[in-house]
């Protein structure tokens, strides 16, 4: 039987191999334990969370859901949940400046629906590639901004809220710029210009996407003075190590394991999760509002699915006070991108928010 060491002594070359090994891989460990702390420290967050927190006045938090284009689906979405639908959210075409700034079908719609409308507001045309959020913070788009207004009062919702510019922080984002300065001065512009119109009460969203995105949101946030209420769009999306996409022989330990991470590390913790943004709003004395929210089967695997853990987090985070949430509207519609629909699609899941939010 082979010994340890040779006649000299010395140990044998495969033993070092092995202690330089373990050592290589406690340093590796060192590293990523390090690169993973350097990725969480935020001194912009941590800035933008300084200083005392300002009163919050109490909130009664309202359900909302978007459906489409369609108060018949809203009412089939409330007899359904069995409770209050108080809220809508929807979103005009907005090939053209006249669509966005004249969404009359969308209007008629919603008008004497009984619902709240909480309407996302492009801030640029998609099929006008010529229209830069520079110019409007020049001020050339504001007759639109009015005409909109107008137009909102004259249909009955002068008390509608507005998304503008909703997830402006992706990258794929019509509106997506990385010229902060223009970005908050055409936001303050926008409100401004729609504030002037006689008969108007309306609220203003600032809305970005949750996690981490191109563009810190922080840094585009346009003041106190012209929000209302720190919107987030959370869905069940995870790019984080061990989460999504399941493998493919994930059993049911396994998908709990990856969905508790992806709550973990990137829907609610991570650089800009929820946490993070109850505490924005919090120090900014705002509500946050969750104008869209939802399971997710996405084509690219980073979704939960059918997933009830994301649902009970969720109305856990919803339902406490300290996190200020005015309103949740679920995403109850099935698109090009996956489906998120309760009703029919993820029936299972839809029983677990009947239970957790029609009470």
């Amino acid at each position: 039987m082979l010994g340890l060491t040779g006649s000299s002594g010395r140990r044998a070359p495969w033993r070092l191999l092995g202690v330089v090994s373990g050592v290589l891989a406690v340093l590796m460990v060192l590293v990523a334990a390090v690169g993973y702390w350097l990725y969480q420290r935020d001194p912009v967050g941590d800035a933008a969370l300084s200083g005392p927190v300002p009163e919050r006045s109490a909130q009664t938090l309202k359900n909302g859901v978007f459906v489409g284009t369609s108060a018949d689906d809203a009412d089939a979405f409330a007899r359904w949940f069995g409770a209050d639908v108080d809220l809508v959210v929807d979103f005009s075409t907005r090939d053209t400046w006249e669509e966005i700034a004249n969404p009359g079908y969308m209007l008629e719609e919603w008008h004497g629906s009984g619902y709240r409308p909480v309407y996302s507001i492009a801030l640029l045309p998609t099929g006008d590639s010529s229209a830069t959020v520079q110019h409007g913070a020049a001020g050339e788009y504001d007759a639109y901004y009015r005409r909109l207004a107008e137009n909102l009062v004259a249909a009955g919702q002068p008390a509608a809220i507005l998304r503008l510019g909703w997830e402006f922080n992706l990258e794929t984002s019509r509106w997506a710029t990385p010229d902060e300065d223009a970005f908050i001065a055409y936001w303050q512009r926008i409100v401004t210009t729609m504030r002037s119109v006689e008969g108007q009460n309306f609220r203003f969203d600032w809305n970005p996407n949750n996690g981490k995105n191109k563009y810190d949101a922080v840094e585009y946030y346009p003041g106190d003075d012209y929000v209302d209420y720190i919107g987030v769009d959370a869905y069940d999306v995870s790019y984080s190590w061990f989460t999504y996409p399941y493998p493919e022989d994930c059993d049911d330990d396994c998908r709990a394991g990856r969905q508790e991470r992806a709550w973990e590390r990137a829907i609610h913790g991570g650089k800009r999760g929820l946490g993070f943004w109850a505490d924005f709003a919090r120090h900014r004395g705002k509500p946050m509002s969750l104008p869209e929210w939802g399971l997710w089967d996405r084509q690219d695997g980073h979704g939960g699915g059918l997933n009830t853990y994301y649902l009970q987090r969720m109305h856990d985070f919803i339902a406490d006070p300290a996190n200020g949430v005015a309103y949740q509207a679920y995403f109850e519609f099935n698109g090009d991108d996956g489906p998120h629909k309760l009703m029919t699609t993820y029936q299972e899941a839809g029983e677990t928010f009947r239970t957790l939010f029609a009470d």
